[in-house]
């Protein structure tokens, strides 16, 4: 400003412009032949600092959003979002379950896998089983190499490939249009440890050659459904092409075969695989119950009745009631039949099959009752463990958060069946008696009906909250190893990793072998070597060492939101984004 015009109260005024006259001048003016690109670098000189400022903010957020969402539809499409997530961040101590334990109790389980592995190569590659003690092997399920077939997903989960390519190279040289002379298959359990196998060893891998296996698998079997009704015939002669023609089939075998059948669907696009098996569902939904929701074992195949056996979620009844929620989990659900149908199930489990322990109130266990559902049996199975784990992924799915609370209760029952021994494995079974002391015999009785005057309970039975029964035998079941993973996923309480980790080191003491691990006599038996039976079972394989191992993985590593375990823990990834029929 001029000293001189300051003086006089004047400012002076400049003789330049303040406005630019023309596109010379660095900012051009606004006039009608002026391009787009013009007009908005004109429209932004013209604006102040904080108008520039906003502008810049309002552009990247929204840019920001638009690349995120371009991402998220590439990386995780929100056809993955609809269902409920049944796993939630774990809670930590520092102290005791640190990465770097977990990393070392997988690998201590990983290290088991790969020893039995070594063992059934050495002794035993293409056959059926290992015998563990012995050094032999088996064909008791007509020669397809089950044991093999079973344990390929756990290889590649637990990323030994070698080993899976090995499995790999046998397996797609098989014929499984052929069996042991004579033989007849038994329908269930082949679709369940090899159909359901191999797929999932294809949808880890994506060797088509093991899609084209499963396939044959499938359609080997499929004779079994050639009935009036749709129910399943429970063996095939795999050499004739023809099933073995009976009158009746439990439960079990009916009624969980669907996921296996769906999922061949699904990877080869014909949907005969699951409508055929669906019919089974329909039938079995349809038919008269002596209790809602509860279903006798045995299905006459030529009328779809219930004739007789008593009522059980153990052995011959089982995983009917855990595919029922699998189904709908696998549907992504859109099949309200599977929902009511589980909901109504466990609805009456609750009512008149749980019952707590006269000497320890934690502990709860499921009974059986009889054909009528009047009849109760105080008797847990270890088969029955499967429940808790069922009872907790139903609870998130469907929210239901007192279904929960008994998982819980039920897993502390199936972990003290181990806990309490003095080899630390849990036997076949345990009793209970009622409030008037009346339960079953612990010799052997003529059925599980036999309700009889106990003698007083001695300190044991006080202790342990159960008694024991004639048959104390492990046979390296999975169904506690089960429940107890999916806990531990589901809460994030990191004592389910303790009981895991000593059910672990148990198995690991007194059944392992040089070539493998071998099912126990007698539990409370610490004569460890007259114990031993000679036997592993392919879901040891398959299932036990599988769950343990998964139970010290992270708990996005096969989740429980994108997989569904197959009634054998064959992960199937949980198909999105269309509609099932």
């Amino acid at each position: 400003m001029d000293r001189d015009a300051e003086a006089n109260g004047h400012s002076s005024v400049s003789s330049e412009p303040t406005i630019p006259l023309s596109d010379q001048d660095g900012l051009p003016l606004l006039h009608s032949k002026q391009t787009l690109k013009s007009r908005l670098r004109t429209g932004w000189y013209r604006m102040d600092r904080l108008s520039r400022l906003t502008t810049s903010l309002v552009v990247l957020i929204i840019g920001g959003a638009i690349i995120a969402r371009v991402l998220i539809e590439l990386f995780c499409p929100y056809d993955y979002w609809h269902n409920p997530q049944v796993t939630i961040p774990p809670k930590t101590d520092d102290n005791n379950h640190s990465v770097q334990t977990d990393k070392e109790r997988r690998n201590a389980v990983r290290d088991a896998m790969r020893h039995t592995w070594s063992g059934y190569h050495k002794y035993a590659f293409g056959h059926d089983e290992l015998l563990p003690v012995s050094n032999k092997s088996n064909d008791k399920w007509g020669g397809w190499g089950v044991t093999l077939i079973d344990a390929l997903d756990t290889l590649y989960i637990m990323e030994l490939y070698d080993e899976f390519n090995q499995g790999v190279t046998h397996v797609v040289d098989v014929d499984f249009s052929k069996a042991t002379p004579g033989y007849t298959t038994p329908f269930f359990e082949m679709v369940i440890r090899s159909l359901a196998g191999l797929l999932t060893a294809y949808e880890m891998s994506l060797d088509k050659r093991l899609l084209a296996k499963a396939q044959q698998v499938g359609d080997v079997l499929m004779p079994a459904f050639k009935t009036a009704t749709g129910l399943p015939y429970p063996r095939v002669d795999v050499n004739t092409g023809v099933a073995v023609r009976a009158s009746s089939i439990c439960l079990a075998e009916a009624g969980t075969v669907q996921l296996e059948y769906w999922k061949l669907s699904d990877l080869t696009g014909n949907p005969v695989y699951h409508q055929t098996a669906q019919r089974v569902v329909d039938i079995l939904d349809q038919t008269e119950k002596p209790y809602p929701g509860l279903y006798p074992i045995w299905v006459d195949i030529a009328t779809g009745n219930f004739t007789s056996g008593q009522i059980t979620f153990g052995a011959q009844g089982d995983s009917w009631y855990e595919y029922m929620l699998k189904q709908y989990i696998y549907s992504g659900g859109t099949h309200d039949q599977y929902q009511r149908m589980y909901v109504e199930s466990i609805e009456s489990m609750k009512q008149k099959m749980v019952k707590r322990s006269e000497f320890d109130d934690q502990m709860y266990y499921v009974g059986d009752l009889d054909f009528t559902a009047k009849k109760f049996s105080p008797k847990f199975q270890h088969l029955t463990c499967f429940v808790p784990g069922m009872l907790a992924l139903g609870s998130k799915t469907l929210n239901r958060p007192d279904d929960l609370e008994l998982a819980k209760q039920l897993t502390y029952t199936c972990f003290q069946m181990y806990n309490q021994t003095a080899t630390g494995l849990g036997p076949e079974y345990v009793l209970f008696r009622d409030s008037t002391n009346k339960g079953l015999l612990p010799t052997n009785h003529k059925n599980d009906f036999d309700i009889e005057d106990l003698p007083a309970a001695d300190s044991s039975e006080v202790n342990n909250g159960y008694y024991l029964g004639y048959d104390r035998g492990y046979l390296l079941r999975p169904e506690t190893a089960e429940s107890i993973m999916i806990l531990y996923r589901i809460t994030g309480d990191v004592k389910y990793k303790e009981w895991g980790w000593q059910i672990f080191q148990a198995i690991d003491k007194w059944t392992k072998t040089p070539a493998g691990f071998s099912a126990y006599r007698d539990v409370t038996s610490t004569k460890r070597d007259s114990q031993l039976t000679d036997s592993m079972e392919s879901f040891f394989l398959a299932e036990t060492l599988k769950y343990l191992y998964l139970l010290f993985s992270p708990a996005d590593y096969y989740s429980l939101d994108d997989y569904v375990f197959n009634t054998e823990a064959h992960p199937f990834k949980i198909q999105r984004g269309h509609a099932h029929k």
